[in-house]
């Protein structure tokens, strides 16, 4: 039996339990083969050695040698890497050896997901399927990568009541340490926004091994799905890591409509892939393809702010000041552009910390073009959105607004209460009140009483800097 995935396919590779066994029938039918093969053609060198031993039975051993191996490889390559595929519908079994079709168990089949230990006492993710044998994958068998798949199709798919308190333990254990990895890429912060790393979706995502732009770019993975888009890995031109962003148009929506989200994707694009700072993640490529559009987006290694500060707790006011004159500069970039860019979406997840310490912007998704009042979409999270963002209507202000929530953040390690006037003092009283008072005034509720330029809090921003200095040579 066959499968098709209506939606988000988990394809997931393992060792095998049988990978051992094969691997060493493999190794002793080479030596075999070694050994047996030559012996018909040293047959007369040997006849002194062999007693009489017929030429045949030399052939047939050395026939059986050459059978013997084919086997053993062939078994080999079919046990020493299963594939475990996981629909929305079910679970598609391994390839079993010489079978052309797969079994696919439904979800209603499986009764039990839990952890147990094998007889050598190695962890393992067992499946009690109704009508089926049960399915046993060691956890060490696993890249992380492919057990936080495993992971999150079964939390997505499986019944409530399957679920063991053990399997439970490892969801915790492996978000976890997808959100505690220090060494956070950025794939991680596109895993990290998304609720789930698989989620449902109306429209059928590209599988692994998909090919775009004439085989320029190729899917390596899936990371989140959900709407009309999705976010994939991806390698481009056969050596570069990048990040693919695709959107689609519903097949519903009329011509009109079709035509102006093609025209405000490509205005976006090349407003975007025209921008050139060493602290902004870069835009490498966007097309159109199928009826789809496409974002490439240039994938940076590194921490994000909300990361370093979970696991440090809060920064000094000379670290918080270093970092904001960065944000200064970054905003002050997108804000003089030509034409303006408001981003809308600063938030410490949309910022990562490179190999130097330094921030960089990744994330423009929700970035706009600005001419008068820009209209749109609500984004961002509530801690860092702007009054004026809740009722669509972003302005220059409205990150510097970020800024100030941000700010508070680092210096409190805690978020800052939405739709409010930031007190990072409240919960961290060392904080000065030069310091202080700047987040206020950066997050102030009323856009026109608020700081109104990068230009002007740069400023703002020299005699802290110049404090703290001195606070530190007279400490």
């Amino acid at each position: 039996m066959t499968t098709k995935s209506s939606a988000k396919t988990a394809v997931v590779n393992y060792e095998s339990p049988n990978a051992l066994v094969s691997r060493k029938m493999a190794v002793i039918s080479a030596a075999c083969m070694i050994v047996f093969v030559p012996l018909p053609l040293l047959y007369p060198i040997l006849v002194p050695f062999t007693q009489g031993l017929p030429l045949a039975i030399l052939l047939a051993l050395s026939i059986g040698a050459v059978l013997f191996f084919m086997v053993s490889f062939n078994a080999f390559r079919v046990y020493r890497s299963a594939r475990l595929v996981l629909t929305d519908t079910g679970i598609v079994l391994p390839d079993k050896l010489g079978s052309t079709s797969r079994e696919v168990v439904p979800w209603t089949k499986v009764e039990l997901i839990e952890i147990a230990n094998d007889k050598q006492q190695q962890e393992e993710i067992l499946f009690s399927l109704k009508g089926w044998v049960p399915i046993r994958i060691k956890t060490s068998s696993l890249k992380p990568e492919d057990l936080d798949k495993l992971v999150s199709a079964c939390e997505l798919w499986a019944a409530p009541l399957a679920k063991s308190d053990s399997f439970k333990r490892l969801v915790e254990r492996v978000t976890l340490k997808r959100r505690d990895n220090e060494d956070t890429s950025f794939t991680a912060l596109w895993m990290e926004e998304a609720q789930r790393r698989l989620t449902t979706t109306p429209f059928t995502p590209l599988e692994p091994g998909a090919k775009l732009q004439s085989g320029r770019l190729q899917v390596i993975q899936p990371l989140t799905a959900g709407g009309w888009s999705a976010i994939y890995l991806c390698q481009w031109k056969e050596k570069t890591s990048c990040i693919l962003k695709e959107a689609v148009v519903p097949p519903a929506a009329n011509d009109s409509l079709k035509a102006k989200a093609y025209e405000h994707f490509e205005r976006e694009a090349v407003l975007l892939a025209g921008l050139d700072h060493p602290q902004i993640a870069n835009v490498m490529d966007y097309f159109i393809e199928n009826n789809r559009q496409y974002m490439v987006l240039e994938r940076i290694s590194g921490a994000n702010l909300r990361t370093y500060i979970r696991d440090r707790g809060s920064v000094s006011e000379k670290q918080a000041v270093k970092w904001a004159e960065e944000l200064v500069k970054i905003v002050s970039y997108l804000h003089t552009h030509e034409p303006p860019i408001v981003h809308r979406d600063l938030t410490p997840e949309n910022l990562i910390l490179d190999m130097k310490g330094s921030l960089v912007l990744i994330d423009f998704g929700s970035a706009n073009e600005f001419v008068g009042t820009v209209t749109g979409t609500l984004v961002g999270k509530p801690s860092y959105i702007s009054p004026e963002q809740f009722s669509g209507h972003a302005k220059p202000q409205s990150d510097l607004y970020s800024i100030g929530a941000i700010l508070s953040f680092i210096l409190t390690a805690a978020d800052p209460e939405p739709l409010t006037v930031a007190n990072p003092k409240a919960i961290n009283p060392l904080i000065s009140d030069g310091l202080q008072k700047l987040v206020q005034d950066l997050t102030v509720l009323d856009a026109r009483k608020r700081i109104q330029s990068a230009e002007e809090l740069a400023q703002r921003l020299v005699p802290l800097n110049s404090s703290v200095d001195q606070a530190g040579l007279t400490s």
